[in-house]
């Protein structure tokens, strides 16, 4: 890690609230069961980027056990770090000989040569020579110029002709130092391949061609069960190509059991994915939530994915998106199942109203509704501050006169329940208001047509209370506000066990579901609500 994340004095790891860590868990075969380790940034004598094993921490809820407790492990106070070959593809690092030279060197002239073309033409006589009769060494003033040579297998050419859809019969791998002046660039590759009857290298390939030659070779030629990180593998590739290289992906951990971790902002890699293997990195505020077990379909609205030709409604949880697809299933209108998607976004309703909601109002989007649980409800009808500036029970901006521009912060936290930071220009350190302006009203605007709330306080809260109703439990909610520890307990006893997951929770609360009959009023009112948006 310490590698490519490093302290600088331009750009600082922040460690005023302590060192910066991390924890992992793995499968131990000696202790028979899943165990953490902790490694912080220590910043000891090893030095500053080193990363040092610690003994369990109380402060990140890890399990502490007692000395000579850790099974197999070589200390008594921590579980051994798992042991794994790690590849990491990082496509920075694809850069071809050719782009390195042709694009990052500072070419300096001389009377035989007079251009980057011209050095180039000159040093590609011995590359030529290397590629033709296959060498492994090249010396220049007795310094050695070949790294290394490779021809890839014919199972790499059949991976890339799938990928590419091409048909690529031999590709060479050659790492050299030949397009440099001395020692002042690093080896790169120069990629030599025949495709479809022609002859060509790197310099005349797409980016995305050579980068995935590299990637597909790197991940081939990896040991059974690595550990492989990808950083963003769709750059410069094709939707289809994306599809196939997943294929190839998922082919490649079932042969040699690996496991791969993709970053990613592409909808079709992601596509089709278990939940289990998606998470979600999700701004919230200053910090970063990490979401796990969430749809592939749920994460497309953060990576900016729409469905243009159906109308999109995005509630707070998945219990509440269940709720609304079962409404929908059971509505008996084919106008609701064949023109709504409900989605869900985890971070919560201040998240999704400063980020999602705020973002959908500069575009203006036309499709996406918000369905806020009930508790966020501002109830704005009700305000004596917002009072003349409604409209059929909602604040619309042509009710506020512009002598109350400079009160549209106040008048949005009101409404939104939460202070909205809006992006404007400006001059200066001075924001152009002009600008300001019309985005709050906008805002204002598209708020009072596409924002709503649904009708119950939480959806736990609902089902809870229906359920206890249906089967008579009488269980006593006054100090269960939200009805999230009714599910908990219910779930232990339908389990019978003590030890729980959030999953085994959401399973038993969608079982509760079906309680809700067609005929109540709950069911109808919800109904009537998406009928409304037609």
């Amino acid at each position: 890690m310490s590698e490519y994340w490093f302290s600088t004095n331009v750009d600082q790891i922040d460690e005023v609230d302590g060192k910066q860590c991390l924890i992992y868990s793995y499968y131990n075969i000696k202790a028979s069961r899943n165990v953490e380790v902790l490694k912080g940034r220590s910043g000891t004598k090893k030095g500053l980027d080193y990363w040092e094993p610690y003994a369990p921490q109380k402060q990140y809820e890890m399990e502490r056990l007692p000395k000579n407790k850790y099974i197999g492990s070589s200390s008594t106070d921590r579980w051994d770090g798992i042991e794994k070959n790690v590849v990491f593809c990082d496509c920075k690092e694809y850069v071809s000989a050719f782009d390195l030279f042709f694009y990052h060197y500072n070419f300096k002239k001389i009377s035989t040569q007079r251009s980057k073309q011209d050095f180039i033409r000159l040093r590609s006589k011995p590359v030529a020579d290397i590629l033709k009769n296959n060498t492994s060494s090249y010396t220049r003033y007795k310094k050695e110029m070949v790294i290394d040579n490779v021809k890839v297998d014919d199972k790499v050419c059949e991976i890339i002709s799938e990928i590419m859809d091409e048909s690529y019969t031999d590709i060479q791998i050659l790492t050299h130092k030949l397009y440099s002046k001395g020692d002042d660039i690093k080896a790169s590759k120069t990629i030599w391949m025949k495709k479809s009857g022609k002859e060509y290298s790197e310099a005349f390939a797409g980016t995305g061609e050579a980068r995935i030659i590299l990637l597909v070779n790197d991940i081939v030629n990896a040991q059974s069960n690595s550990l492989i990180l990808i950083d963003e593998p769709e750059i410069s590739l094709h939707p289809s190509a994306i599809y196939k290289f997943k294929e190839f992906l998922l082919q490649e951990c079932l042969n040699k059991k690996h496991q791969i971790i993709i970053t990613t902002h592409s909808t079709q890699l992601i596509k089709d994915f278990p939940r289990e293997a998606v998470k979600l990195l999700v701004k919230n505020g200053e910090k970063v939530d990490v979401i796990e077990n969430i749809d592939y379909q749920d994460a497309f609205f953060e990576l900016g994915d729409v469905y243009h030709s159906r109308k999109m409604i995005y509630v707070e949880d998945r219990l509440a998106k269940y709720i609304l697809e079962f409404v929908i299933t059971h509505s008996g209108s084919e106008n609701l199942k064949q023109n709504l998607v409900v989605r869900y976004i985890p971070g919560g309703a201040n998240q999704i109203i400063c980020n999602n909601i705020l973002n959908s109002s500069y575009l203006d989007s036309d499709n996406h509704y918000f369905w806020l649980d009930g508790d966020q409800n501002t109830n704005v009808s009700e305000s004596n501050n917002l009072m003349n500036y409604l409209e059929n029970g909602v604040v619309i901006s042509d009710k506020i006169p512009e002598s109350d521009n400079k009160n549209l912060d106040d008048i949005i936290k009101l409404i939104t329940g939460c202070p909205i930071k809006f992006n404007v220009s400006g001059n200066k350190g001075q924001k152009n208001n002009i600008e300001l302006i019309a985005k709050q009203r906008s805002f204002i605007d598209y708020w009072a047509k596409y924002v709503s709330y649904l009708p119950f306080p939480t959806p736990e809260f609902f089902l809870a209370n229906l359920c206890n109703s249906v089967d008579r439990e009488g269980y006593d909610f006054s100090k269960d506000g939200n009805g999230k520890e009714y599910f908990r307990k219910k779930t232990q006893v339908a389990l019978g066990i003590e030890n729980i997951t959030s999953e085994d929770i959401f399973q038993e609360q969608r079982r509760a579901v079906s309680k809700i009959q067609p005929e109540s009023s709950m069911f109808q009112c919800i109904k009537e609500k998406l009928e409304a948006l037609f």
